[in-house]
């Protein structure tokens, strides 16, 4: 099976995405199928997304830039808890789908 590529994302690539990183590792693990995350900054995503297409992007903002098809899913449900599980069953989606 092909490995995933998420990118995880938040304003400076170092706090809130690090927290994202964890949990999207604890929800995508349970999935059992191969996959790499790569943590950065919302304004790193442009050109990460050019030069390597990820599977999915979690973002703590919203990304305005145009990133064309990638599947974004706002984390902020996983650091809050607050509607977690439909934003667990995104992710779910997007890889087993």
């Amino acid at each position: 099976m092909k490995k995933k590529l998420l990118y995880v994302c938040c304003g400076t690539g170092i706090a809130t995405s690090t927290i994202l990183n964890k949990k999207v590792t604890d929800i995508v693990s349970d999935l059992k199928i191969p996959f790499e995350i790569v943590q950065c900054t919302v304004a790193d995503i442009p050109a990460k997304v050019a030069s390597r297409r990820p599977d999915l992007i979690v973002s703590s903002t919203m990304i305005s830039a145009d990133i064309g098809d990638v599947p974004v899913i706002l984390g902020q449900s996983l650091l809050t808890g607050i509607g977690k599980e439909k934003t667990v069953a995104k992710i779910k989606e997007i890889f087993e789908g």
